[in-house]
């Protein structure tokens, strides 16, 4: 029986092990870079596709979830603090302060956890090996949308040693990456935006059902409370939400409309994973659970150091 839902929750847990690896010496870099760090995400994704330009609404199709009002104000505070060139119509590039910026934070954090790292080098090569083939069949995905997340992802990436930790932080990075093209090529039918479709979800799954626990949720989508009552209002209009006592609930016909959008999420996203045979999957969970734990380990004992 094929694992490909717990192996995937598994390369979350896993990706999520390797950041902390380096998060003491990322501290400071990011302080002596940026002078915000809400900057370093334009300049990244500005850097990924150089010397294509970034925009609103390039930005609004990797992110539809986030109001495009705050994404503009964002390139041009981005752009004020010399991080981007404005190329006129909306459209930044890279500037040569913020691609200094993104790379040596990022060969810094590459190169760190490379040095540190504790798990034997073959299995590192089988690791990487079976990501890469999971990514390669991704972006060969036949999705209404494209993989414009993926394709960031891996266009960006800085060149770093074959079968290196590094290799599959950056892999792992372009998984999650493609998940987020499935889900969007998924919803995209429902004729709704970004924002209506992520409030319904967080209704949907009881994770904030209410004007008030959705702004605190989600302030980093810059929408206010009155942008909220009206998507509501719109939801219930669609039948897919009510009111009850306690905040919003997602009706029948709507808890329908959202298990389907996630069978279509789970079917594009793990569609190429048809790539991999079912002892493959089994292989790929245990070294990204062994990876974990030793990545954990190496956490604890830098702990017990400090």
């Amino acid at each position: 029986m094929r694992e490909e839902l717990t192996v995937f929750e598994l390369m979350g847990e896993t990706s999520g092990s390797i950041f902390p690896l380096a998060q003491d010496i990322m501290r400071p870099l990011f302080k002596e870079h940026f002078s915000e760090q809400r900057f370093y995400g334009p300049s990244f994704t500005a850097q990924n596709i150089a010397p294509k330009p970034i925009s609103v609404e390039l930005l609004n199709k990797r992110n539809p979830y986030a109001n495009p009002a705050g994404l503009e104000k964002l390139l041009k505070e981005a752009a004020q603090a010399g991080y981007l060139e404005s190329k006129g119509e909306g459209n930044y590039v890279i500037s040569e302060k913020g691609a200094r910026a993104i790379n040596r934070t990022n060969n810094a954090f590459y190169n760190h956890i490379n040095k540190i790292n504790h798990f034997p080098a073959e299995k590192l090569n089988e690791l990487t090996g079976l990501l890469g083939r999971l990514v390669d069949a991704s972006s060969k995905a036949d999705l209404a949308n494209g993989t414009l997340a993926l394709d960031i992802s891996r266009s960006g990436h800085p060149t770093v040693e074959a079968g290196s930790l590094a290799q599959a932080d950056q892999q792992l990075d372009d998984v999650r990456a493609f998940r987020d093209d499935a889900h969007i090529a998924a919803w995209t039918p429902t004729g709704v935006n970004g924002h209506t479709w992520e409030t319904f979800s967080f209704i949907w799954n009881s994770e904030a059902n209410t004007v008030e626990k959705l702004v605190e949720r989600l302030p980093f989508r810059n929408y206010t409370a009155e942008d909220y009552i009206k998507t509501l209002e719109e939801l219930t209009q669609r039948g897919w939400i009510e009111p009850g006592t306690d905040g919003y609930t997602a009706t029948k016909a709507g808890r329908r409309l959202r298990e389907e959008a996630e069978a279509d999420t789970n079917k594009n996203f793990f569609t190429p994973w048809q790539v991999l045979t079912d002892d493959e999957i089994t292989k790929l969970g245990e070294l990204l659970n062994e990876l974990k734990e030793i990545n954990i380990k190496i956490m604890e004992a830098n702990k017990q150091e400090v």
